[in-house]
């Protein structure tokens, strides 16, 4: 979950300082909007892919009954969505560099 939100906060971050406009959506392919980067898009999709809607990893009540978070993602998922999340999050800091 925590990477997720990382990378969420990144790509909004990279958004905000191209054009200081605030969101809040939570679809990571969606805050790649304006940023004018294929793979940062591309990385983008493959977390989404992985995990699914990120409010899923936040609140348990978005599952279905009567599944948790922990039911649906492996620690293989987890490890692979830390090692996405950390590329787009280092990808942010160069372009904010």
């Amino acid at each position: 979950g925590l990477s997720l939100q990382a990378a969420e906060k990144a790509l909004k971050a990279a958004r905000y300082s191209k054009d200081a406009d605030k969101t809040n959506v939570h679809n990571l392919v969606e805050n790649c909007y304006g940023l004018e980067d294929p793979e940062l898009v591309e990385l983008a999709r493959e977390l989404e892919n992985l995990v699914g809607d990120s409010t899923r990893m936040r609140y348990p009540d978005r599952m279905s009954y009567p599944q948790i978070p922990n039911d649906v993602y492996s620690q293989g998922m987890a490890q692979k969505a830390k090692e996405i999340a950390e590329k787009i999050v280092d990808r942010v800091k160069r372009k904010l560099a």
